[in-house]
């Protein structure tokens, strides 16, 4: 403990001894506005009690010091800072501050009659630091020197609130992390406060160390590792001494005694951020304790079901508990758009759990208790992947990806095969939508090297999941056998559905291979296999048959069939099937000389599969969309550019997706793309088909979208009242409906490619839009004169 009076200077608050409290002269990184806000607090006459709380190794001391050191001089009488972070649970606080002191105290003068005279008439600011450990004795004490002595205010810090009339709470979080996928350049990156920490303290121990091209993404991804903890941070740079940040992030894979260092690494009373969150999570019990590793086994935020799942208890009493957790800055909540909460645990926290989960032998059950979680998840969204919802489905596997990765790697390791296939199965759709075709049938023919544990009911929809991967991959001759032993399965159970949907995929086979006539008798006996069905799985069949009809030169029936197919999912609504079968519409309507209503068709189609985020179909939408385009505004060079571009964003998702173009299609496509390097040059067609690979789907469709024909936007015109965006935020939606990158816009523009990024967001808020495709949408409805026509 020190006393300032108001004429000391912040440069000398240093002392030794026991209950002093050091404050450091090294400036606070990232914390201007919560400094400002403390400071704020404390100047405020009405505000008597004030506690900092926040996680181990937030700053929560560097920042209340900081501000006492800041606004003391304002007291008139100064005040006293006392570290009771070290301070033993049983020691009474009053009389800790009396000895600190030198007030006498005796039988005859209570500590607390001898402190309430000292500091009743005395408008000071008392700091305690660390009260955790003291929480229960500091709730009466501070309370009695609260209304004892009208003019001193208390400043204090913990992990929780202490719990005293009149109290004012600040909540101290992380510094910002830089984001993982942006590839901001260095420039950038130092000015994000994670980063900024890092690099200002790596330059202490490594003064050569420089942020580069080749170091910047370990960087990222070891502040991220941080949690932007301060104390994190200052040990993690303290060890690059010795070591690089990727191999600082392979150390901390192993251990978080990565992040460990001296009494000169941080001003930290803790030597290790391991020590740091045990101290935190000694406050618990052991029944508190279980439930909070429990809890670690989740990658992502998750909401009050989801912990259900984990602890077999009363609902009622996991509640409780989690909002403890959450006082005690062990789980933090974020609203969500849709108003409700998740709860998420530091990842720190979260490997000092799984760490000690490992330690008692818990991991295995834990693993598997999550393992059931992702099970259920997985089953649960199979059926709304393929329904009107499923860009919601999609979003929402996407979200816990993590956790289902780790779930499938905990089977497999532990042998249980069908856990394996009841997820792999259930996320087939899923796998094609995100360009993870690959992962899926690895994870399926694994799953089917043992049957041992499958019944035959599982065997036949694992190997039908397993042939629709393979069909997208092009395995034609693994996925018929599949197919085949699939059906037998089927038919012997007496499943009419699953019957008719090895027909449905017999047919494909056939379309793939270019077989016409044969996919054609293929589908119609499917036809009549599910005519009685009259749902998804009967217009599914209509789809096919329509696209082989159309290939084999029939236009007109096509549309019919085509016609009958759409009226069904639209009444379903469809989004994903109702696209399919417009390419299909599309494609006969421009073989019957109607060009304009095929290019109505594919704009449609192509703006809802780029809503949907559906790789597969959007490589798909891509080819068929540019082989339309060059029929129908083949004499125009900028045509062919565009091809070149398109082709090349199509070329790289199959590449990347393992995804192949039916036969008939591939065809047509392999013909375009040698009569773009016709047209082009074969040096110009190559730079603008890489151009293609190397910009994001809906980016890619964006471009192609775009008219080939308008006017230039007057940008200084006053914005209507129908406009919600300001004119910045409508330069940059020009931009995002030309097809520029937020890279390139960024460019464009003279701004940061972050700025861009915000502005983006802010334009896809203001418009309720979800893709860029709505946002060009949306400006080519503003302004007609955008619109060019394509034929």
């Amino acid at each position: 403990m020190y006393p300032i009076s108001s004429s000391t200077s912040s440069d000398e608050l240093s002392a030794g001894g026991l209950g002093v409290l050091t404050v450091a002269g090294r400036g606070l990184v990232g914390r201007r506005k919560e400094g400002a806000e403390l400071r704020g607090l404390l100047g405020n006459p009405a505000v008597r009690v004030v506690t900092v709380t926040g996680p181990a190794g937030v700053g929560k001391s560097r920042l209340a010091a900081a501000a006492f050191a800041d606004v003391c001089g304002s007291f008139e009488d100064g005040g006293w800072a006392v570290d009771l972070g070290d301070c033993r649970p049983g020691q009474d606080p009053e009389t800790l501050l009396a000895e600190i002191l030198a007030l006498e105290t005796g039988p005859d003068r209570p500590v607390h009659t001898v402190l309430r005279q000292y500091i009743r008439p005395r408008r000071c600011l008392l700091f305690l630091d660390g009260c955790d450990r003291m929480r229960a004795a500091l709730v009466p004490a501070v309370t009695r020197l609260v209304n004892d002595c009208p003019r001193l205010t208390v400043l204090m810090t913990g992990n929780e609130r202490l719990g005293v009339y009149g109290e004012v709470l600040l909540r101290l979080g992380p510094l910002d992390l830089p984001p993982a996928d942006a590839a901001l350049d260095p420039e950038e990156l130092r000015e994000i406060p994670s980063v900024k920490l890092f690099l200002e303290r790596t330059l202490v121990t490594r003064p050569n160390f420089a942020l580069t091209e080749h170091n910047r993404d370990a960087v990222v991804r070891l502040c991220r590792r941080t949690d932007g903890l301060p104390m994190a941070i200052e040990f993690a740079a303290s060890r690059m001494r010795m070591l690089s940040p990727q191999r600082l992030l392979d150390e901390l894979d192993a251990g978080l005694d990565a992040l460990s260092g001296t009494e000169f690494d941080t001003l930290s009373r803790h030597r290790g951020m391991g020590a740091a969150i045990a101290r935190q999570l000694d406050a618990l019990d052991r029944h508190e304790r279980t439930l909070l590793r429990r809890l670690a086994v989740f990658h992502r935020a998750f909401d009050l079901p989801t912990a259900q799942a984990m602890w077999p208890g009363d609902a009622t009493e996991l509640q409780r508990l989690l909002e403890m957790f959450v006082d005690k800055s062990l789980l933090h909540t974020e609203e969500c758009s849709d108003g409700e909460l998740i709860i998420s645990m530091l990842g720190l926290t979260r490997q000092f759990l799984l760490e000690e989960a490992h330690t008692l032998g818990e991991s295995d059950d834990l693993a598997s208790a999550h393992a059931a979680f992702c099970i259920d998840l997985a089953e649960t969204a199979e059926s709304g992947l393929r329904s009107p919802d499923q860009s919601r489905w999609l979003l929402l596997i996407d979200y816990w990806r993590q956790d289902l990765a780790a779930a499938l790697d905990f089977l497999t390791r532990s042998g249980d095969t069908a856990g394996v296939v009841r997820i792999a199965a259930a996320l087939r759709e899923y796998w094609q939508a995100r360009g993870e075709i690959g992962e899926g049938i690895a994870r399926l023919r694994a799953g089917l090297d043992d049957l041992s544990g499958l019944s035959l009911s599982r065997q036949a929809k694992t190997r039908l999941s397993l042939a629709e991967l393979l069909l997208s991959a092009c395995e034609m001759t693994a996925a018929e056998d599949c197919l085949g032993k699939a059906r037998a399965a089927f038919e012997e159970l007496g499943d009419a559905a699953g019957t008719a949907a090895c027909m449905r995929g017999a047919g494909l086979v056939a379309l793939q291979r270019g077989d016409l006539a044969e996919a054609d008798r293929r589908l119609e006996d499917c036809l009549t296999a599910t005519v009685g069905d009259g749902g998804a799985d009967h217009a599914e069949v209509l789809r096919v048959l329509a696209e082989v009809r159309r290939a084999a030169g029939d236009a007109a029936g096509a549309r019919r069939l085509a016609e009958d197919a759409l009226a069904c999912f639209e009444r379903q609504r469809d989004t994903r099937n109702i696209a399919l079968t417009r390419l299909v519409l599309g494609d006969a309507a421009f073989a019957l000389g109607d060009q304009d209503g095929a290019v109505d068709l594919y704009r449609s189609a192509l703006e809802d599969i780029a809503g949907l985020q559906h790789l597969a179909l959007s490589a798909l939408a891509l080819e068929k969309f540019t082989l339309l385009l060059t029929r129908c505004r083949g004499q125009s060079m900028e045509t062919w550019r565009r091809a070149a571009r398109a082709l090349g964003a199509a070329a790289g998702i199959r590449s990347a997706t393992g995804c192949v173009a039916p036969a008939p299609v591939r065809m047509e496509v392999d013909a375009v793309a040698a009569l773009t390097r016709v047209r082009l040059g074969d040096e110009e067609a190559a730079e603008l088909a890489a151009q293609g690979r190397r910009s994001r789907p809906d980016a890619a469709v964006t471009a192609l979208l775009a008219p080939l024909e308008g006017t230039e936007p007057d940008r200084d015109a006053p914005d209507g009242a129908g406009n919600p965006l300001t004119p910045r935020e409508r330069e940059v939606a020009e931009l995002v409906a030309n097809g520029l990158t937020n890279r390139e816009i960024a460019r464009r523009l003279g701004i940061a490619e972050w700025t861009a990024v915000n502005h983006v967001r802010k334009i896809m808020r203001k418009l309720a839009c979800t893709s860029r495709v709505q946002v060009a949408s949306w400006m080519t409805k503003q302004d007609p004169g955008r619109r060019g026509r394509l034929a």
